[in-house]
């Protein structure tokens, strides 16, 4: 059974243009908050974690190398695309953080982000 795919960044990471201080993706974090609090839901996504350092083979591989940001939702074809899909090498993917909580919803049985708090869903 073909599964979304959910690419995250590992945490924490180092940026060498500001050496000795240690960072983290706050849309990845808050992410990777949602799969913590519902692993039931988790289990039915394929969720990378990749590195920050550019360039992300994983991204490339599957997206292009025009496509490296994260987070990411590659969407597998047998689950309805919605509109604002974007689309690369064939697979439709969505890299809004706002738009990846819907679709999780929506999706994969997650609920839903509460409206009055995640801005015009």
């Amino acid at each position: 059974m073909p599964w979304d795919q959910l690419l995250l960044l590992e945490r924490p990471f180092s940026d060498p243009a500001l050496p000795g201080r240690q960072f983290y993706c706050w849309q990845c974090l808050l992410l990777d908050g949602l799969l913590s609090a519902f692993p039931s839901h988790a289990a039915r996504l394929d969720v990378r974690r990749i590195s920050w350092a550019r360039p992300r083979a994983a991204l490339i591989e599957r997206l292009g190398q025009d496509h490296q940001s994260a987070p990411v939702l590659i969407l597998e074809k047998e689950g309805p695309l919605p509109e604002h899909a974007k689309y690369a090498n064939g697979l439709a993917y969505v890299d809004d953080v706002f738009a990846i909580l819907n679709l999780l919803a929506a999706r994969h049985g997650f609920p839903a982000p509460y409206a009055r708090t995640v801005g015009t869903l």
